[in-house]
C-alpha cells in the first residue's frame, strides 16, 4: 500500500485536481490522507464530501514537516507519497516509482520528473542538490532514466517506511523548507540511496512560495541543516555566499533585506 499524504492550507484553488489525479492511479492500493493546517477557505468541504478519505483538522497551521508527520503516524502504506497540494500527478506515476523501489531496499526515497505546466516546457524539479553556496537548488536538466540524487523534493516525494523507521520522518523543527533536504541527506549517511525516476511525470504549480515568510523560513532552514549535520566550513562558505548575493535580493526583494541580515548576524 502506498499512504499519500497532503497537506493543505486554503488550498481551494487545486486540492480538487490533485485529489482528482490520486484516485485515477494506475496502481489503487492507496490511501488518502488530508492534514488541513486551519484552512479559511471550502477546501475542507470539497475534502469531507469524498469516500474513504482520513482528514486530520488542525486548529492552527502547524507547518508542512510537523502535519506530514501527523499523516504518518496514521498511515498503514510500505511506501508514503507527500504530496503537495498543487501538485498534480501523471495516472502512472505512483506504479513506475513504486515498480523500481519494490526491487531494491536501499531506496530511501524516490521521485519523477515535476513540469511547470502540463505542456512540459519548463522543468521544476528533478531532485535537490546543495550548490556551492550550500543552498538547496531544484535539478532542472531533462535527464532520462534513473539517477541517484542528493535529496528528493517533497513535492511528490515516495519515501520507504522500512528507511523511515531506520532514520525518522521530517524533523518538524525546519517547520517548512529544507525538511527534505535534511530527510535525504540522513537516508543518505545511512547507506540509502534518493532517486529520480524520470518515466514518472507531475505537475507542481508552487502556488504560493515567494512571500517573505517563506524566504526567511528558507534561508533560517539552510543554517539549521548546516548546524544539525555540524558542517561548519560548510557554514563559513555559505555565510560568504550569502554576503555576497545580498545586492540581488536588495533589487528583488527590498522588505526582506532586513530579515536577511538579522538571520546573518546569528549565523
Amino acid at each position: 500500500m502506498v499512504s499519500v499524504i497532503i497537506v493543505t492550507y486554503n488550498s481551494e484553488k487545486f486540492i480538487q485536481e490533485t485529489i482528482l489525479r490520486v484516485l485515477k492511479q494506475t496502481y489503487n492500493d492507496i490511501e488518502i490522507i488530508v492534514v488541513d493546517n486551519n484552512s479559511k477557505d471550502h477546501t475542507l468541504k470539497y475534502i469531507k464530501g469524498i469516500k474513504n478519505i482520513k482528514v486530520i483538522e488542525n486548529k492552527k497551521n502547524v507547518g508542512f514537516a510537523k502535519a506530514n508527520l501527523q499523516g504518518f503516524l496514521i498511515s498503514k502504506g510500505e511506501y508514503i507519497l507527500t504530496l503537495n497540494h498543487d501538485a498534480f500527478l501523471n495516472s502512472s506515476y505512483i506504479q513506475k516509482i513504486v515498480e523500481v523501489m519494490s526491487k531494491d531496499v536501499t531506496i530511501g526515497s524516490a521521485q519523477g520528473i515535476y513540469y511547470k505546466d502540463s505542456k512540459k516546457t519548463k522543468i521544476d524539479s528533478e531532485g535537490i542538490y546543495l550548490n556551492f553556496g550550500y543552498s538547496a537548488n531544484d535539478i532542472k536538466k531533462k535527464y532520462f532514466g534513473i539517477k541517484k540524487v542528493f535529496a528528493c523534493c517533497a513535492a511528490a516525494a515516495i519515501y520507504s517506511r522500512s528507511a523511515i523507521d531506520d532514520v525518522g520522518f521530517f524533523d518538524t523543527t525546519f517547520r517548512s523548507y529544507y525538511e527534505d533536504v535534511d530527510l535525504g541527506l540522513r537516508l543518505r549517511k545511512e547507506g540509502y540511496d534518493n532517486l529520480l525516476i524520470s518515466s514518472a511525470e507531475c505537475v507542481h504549480l508552487r502556488g504560493s512560495e515567494s512571500n517573505l515568510r517563506n524566504l526567511k523560513y528558507s534561508l533560517r532552514n539552510k543554517y539549521k541543516l548546516l548546524k544539525k549535520h555540524n558542517m561548519k566550513k560548510e557554514i563559513k562558505i555559505a555565510k560568504i555566499y550569502d554576503i555576497l548575493k545580498m545586492p540581488i535580493y536588495y533589487f528583488k526583494n527590498k522588505d526582506f533585506i532586513p530579515e536577511y541580515i538579522k538571520i546573518l548576524r546569528k549565523i
